[in-house]
Parts: structure tokens; sequence; C-alpha cells
């Protein structure tokens, strides 16, 4: 028995379709895509009827939950929250038709593999879409966040950050981001997961494509008067395969709301900033 999931799209349509056409090749007996395929990047509609129409399983991923949010609630009045909500707000006019279909989705899933071993698939962990395995996640919080009823096997994504890693029982696959990795590695990133000699065999596959496709469409589509100016931070991730936007939030957040720089002179000084500044500050944010 052989499992595909991949994670975190993030309306990124040339990094899906390539990722597809891998799977394609690949022949896996089950697909997953594991939330998070709406939100951020340039082709939110084009990616949701990719994945409603593909047959695979979907979960719903916190950013799910944050269009749905948007087409039900007025955007914030917080200053920096009220930009960081506008890239979702922009996904949810595009793709409104298809709120009660996302709404329905679960956001874990759990079934019997060979040898009647529990698999668990979900966005974050079992227990929530808005929480995730990282590198450095302690051995009692992975713990607290596998829950009561181990899985044989845990996939998971989140936090675009792909690992592969025994807790207690439980293998835990991190299968990273197909749209925007966060490893320094700017190809997509997917799940392959074999059964074979009574174990679980886990691999992170790599797929290249061509993202000068997708930083035209950013253009194309509007992207950067739609989303705001936070888009320009969203750009910067595709292009480094890093996070930017929680490392803006813990260096501008507070001047921002306190009123001594507008968002743009924030956004600004952001891009000017050495690449090893914004590193220290990913460390920082991603530590657990």
């Amino acid at each position: 028995m052989r499992i595909a999931v991949l994670a975190d799209v993030h309306g990124n349509l040339p990094a899906l379709e390539a990722v597809a056409a891998e799977i394609d090749r690949l022949r896996p007996d089950l697909v997953f895509v594991a939330g998070d395929f709406q939100n951020r990047g340039p082709s939110p509609r084009e990616v949701t009827e990719f994945v409603t129409n593909s047959g695979w399983t979907l979960l719903r991923g916190n950013h799910e939950d944050y269009v749905i949010r948007q087409t039900e609630e007025s955007l914030p009045q917080d200053p920096v929250d009220y930009y960081n909500w506008l890239p979702a707000r922009w996904t949810a006019d595009l793709t409104a038709d298809f709120v009660e279909i996302v709404k329905r989705l679960p956001i874990a899933i759990t079934f019997r593999g060979p040898d009647d071993y529990p698999v668990t698939i979900a966005h974050g962990s079992p227990r929530s879409n808005n929480e995730g395995f990282f590198p450095r996640t302690s051995e009692a919080k992975a713990i607290e966040m596998i829950g009561p009823n181990p899985p044989g096997l845990l996939c998971v994504g989140h936090s675009h950050l792909p690992l592969i890693r025994q807790v207690n029982s439980t293998l835990v696959v991190n299968v990273g981001s197909v749209g925007f990795p966060f490893d320094g590695d700017q190809r997509a990133s997917f799940g392959l997961l074999s059964w074979a000699g009574h174990h679980w065999f886990s691999e992170i596959r790599r797929v290249a494509y061509p993202i000068s496709r997708v930083l035209e469409e950013l253009g194309r589509v509007n992207f950067y008067e739609g989303a705001g100016p936070l888009s320009c931070l969203i750009r910067r991730e595709l292009e480094s395969a890093r996070p930017h936007l929680s490392p803006f939030e813990r260096l501008f957040g507070t001047p921002v709301r306190a009123g001594n720089l507008s968002i743009r002179q924030a956004v600004n000084a952001y891009l000017e900033m050495p690449q090893t500044v914004i590193e220290a500050e990913f460390a920082k944010t991603f530590k657990r």
C-alpha cells in the first residue's frame, strides 16, 4: 500500500500541478490533501477547483478557516491585524461559492491501514488545525498533540517544514508544503508513505516547478492591490522559501500598532533588512 499526502498548497497552482503529475506517475493507492490549499497565493480559486475535482480526500486547514471567517465577518480594526487578514479577504471574494463545501471538511481523518494499523492524516494535529509539529517541538509537546489514542502513523502539514520523527509508537511525518516551503528549498514538498514488511516507510519527495510563473501571476491577478502591503512579504516567501509574515509581525507589529510607522513604511524597512537578521527572527518564531 502507498499513500501520498500533500499539504499547504496555498493557492500556488504551478506547484500543485507539478506535484499532481508526480503523483500520477507514482500511482499511490490513496491521496490526501491535508489542508491549507487556499489563501496566500495568487490562484486560490483554480487550486480549490483542482482539489475538489481531484477525487482526493480533502481536509480543512487553518487558512480555510481564515477564508471562511472573512466571508462572515468584517475586517478587524487593529492596524496590523487588518492587513494580516486582507489576503484571506481577497481569497474569500474569489472562492465564496465553495464556502459550504469547505466548511464540511474535517480537520483530521483516521482509518485502519494494513495489519490493522491506525493511520491519521491531519492538517496540524489530530486535535487542532492551528498547531503543528516543528523540528524543535519537544517530546512532551509532541505526545500531547498526538493525543490519548496514538495512531501508528500520523501525517501532518501546517509548519511548512518537512520532518520524519518517531514519537513513542507513532511515526510522525510532516510532509512540508507544496506551495510555500519554509526550509530554504524552493521545490514543492509532499510525503509518500509505503507499507512493506509490516512497517511504514516514509519519504519526503521534492518536485521542481516554475516559480517564475507564480510571480508573474501575482501581477496579472492584481494580487498586490487586493492582498495589500503584506503581499510583498508573501512574494519574498516564495522567492526565499523562508517565512516572512511571522518575523515581520515580531519586528514591526508593536511600532505599527503604536502609530510610529505606517504599514507600508514597516514593510519597506523589513524588505531592506539583511537576510541574516530575518533568519534570526525565523529561529525565534519557530522555536517550540
